[in-house]
């Protein structure tokens, strides 16, 4: 656990380093709607915020480099039926860090007015999740239906919920400028298993919309 959390505080600081000689420095707030899905389980959508700060580096030909650091605030209410009406409720609370490193090409249409498209990975690094568990069930707990109605952190050493905090993307969007206004859109693929259990592959993708702000 200890050696994680500093790999990720020196992925974060290296991203941080990287804003200092850039060009462009950009406010970024938004909504975000990832989706958690895997072999034999159902999918969990979460809706949430973020809010951060980008910075773009200018190469050749109308393109640039953009990284940054956002942080994302995510919300689930999830309900599993079973016979008998009985139903299990998982309500979920997440915080995670996105570190882009896009490529982006700007193709201005007048002085005032950009399109762009980028693609390129996204580093998403979970913090914290706790989830809730409730239940109606009537089950005795040997049965193989029987859920334990708890509170855990997905990120913890529960023997049913273990789950790797780095979340590799490769994503992909565009977007419009006028004057210092962005308005984007975009989609991110998780590429890499999050489930540290033998229970079966889990990834997370999902698409967002944000606004940003020239600095």
């Amino acid at each position: 656990m200890k050696s994680a959390l500093k790999f990720y505080l020196v992925i974060v600081f290296i991203a941080l380093i990287c804003t200092v000689n850039a060009q462009t420095y950009r406010l970024e707030v938004g909504y975000t709607n990832p989706d958690r899905f895997g072999s034999g389980v159902s999918s969990t959508f979460f809706n949430g915020g973020k809010l951060g700060g980008t910075a773009e580096f200018s190469l050749k030909n109308n393109f640039s480099l953009l990284t940054g650091a956002l942080y994302n605030f995510v919300y689930s209410n999830k309900l599993q039926a079973y016979p008998s009406a009985a139903e299990v409720k998982y309500e979920s609370f997440g915080h995670s860090l996105d570190i882009p490193i896009r490529l982006t090409y700007t193709y201005p249409l007048s002085k005032s007015l950009k399109v762009f498209g980028f693609a390129g990975p996204n580093l998403n690094i979970g913090l914290f999740q706790n989830m809730k568990i409730t239940s109606t069930q009537t089950y005795s707990s040997s049965n193989l239906l029987y859920v334990q109605p708890r509170s855990i952190d997905i990120y913890s050493s529960d023997p049913n919920y273990q789950l790797n905090r780095l979340n590799l993307q490769i994503g992909v969007g565009g977007g419009v400028q006028w004057n210092k206004y962005q308005l984007k859109a975009g989609y991110d693929f998780g590429i890499n298993n999050l489930n540290k259990t033998s229970s079966g592959n889990l990834y997370q993708k999902g698409w967002y919309i944000s606004v940003a702000y020239d600095l």
